[in-house]
């Protein structure tokens, strides 16, 4: 299943190469400042990470996210990286949740992994989703596992669900997105 990302958001990535073709363009004016040693510094070292987060977020328009269940596992090809398949023996669980953060009811697709599967990049969306929801869904300091948003991504929640339930084998738990209603609720409940 690809997983693009909103209409809405797609904006961001345009902006992203915006704002990195204006830096490219302030270079001159400040290594022939008056601080140029300095500014120049500065400005390959804030360049370098207005590259990254540029190349992550163009990325995902041109590589979109990509979610495949097989019979090995889950396929996971982030729009960055190498394609990375988590085996099933590392997913402890997957569900459809509604998280209330902020006032804000979102609804998201949570794939837990068991304890020390190291499947992806820390700092992928998904991973980074997880980390930062993961008090929201009940879940230990450590734990580790995906979190795709249904407002960052085009996706249907119980279609993703669905899919993953065909090829996951019976020993890992894959809840019913119905009936998703509270904080965490409908997620995988973690020991």
């Amino acid at each position: 299943m690809t997983l693009r990302l909103r209409g809405k958001l797609q904006w961001v990535p345009v902006a992203a190469v915006v704002v990195l073709v204006a830096w490219v363009l302030a270079i001159p004016p400040v290594v022939s400042g008056a601080y140029g040693a300095i500014g120049g510094t500065l400005m390959v070292i804030a360049g370098l990470l207005l590259a990254f987060f540029t190349a992550t977020f163009v990325g995902y328009l041109v590589r979109p996210l990509r979610l495949t269940p097989d019979a090995d596992g889950l396929v996971v090809r982030l729009p960055s990286w190498p394609t990375r398949t988590v085996p099933w023996t590392a997913v402890a669980g997957v569900a459809a949740a509604e998280v209330t953060e902020g006032g804000r009811t979102g609804t998201h697709v949570v794939v837990d992994f068991e304890p020390g599967a190291g499947a992806l990049p820390r700092f992928c969306r998904p991973r980074s989703m997880y980390r930062r929801l993961a008090p929201s869904l009940g879940r230990g300091e450590r734990a580790q596992g995906l979190c795709i948003e249904a407002q960052v991504f085009d996706v249907d929640p119980a279609g993703l669900v669905a899919l993953i339930r065909e090829h996951a084998p019976s020993g890992v738990p894959v809840g019913d997105p119905s009936g998703t209603a509270g904080a965490g609720r409908g997620a995988v409940p973690r020991e």
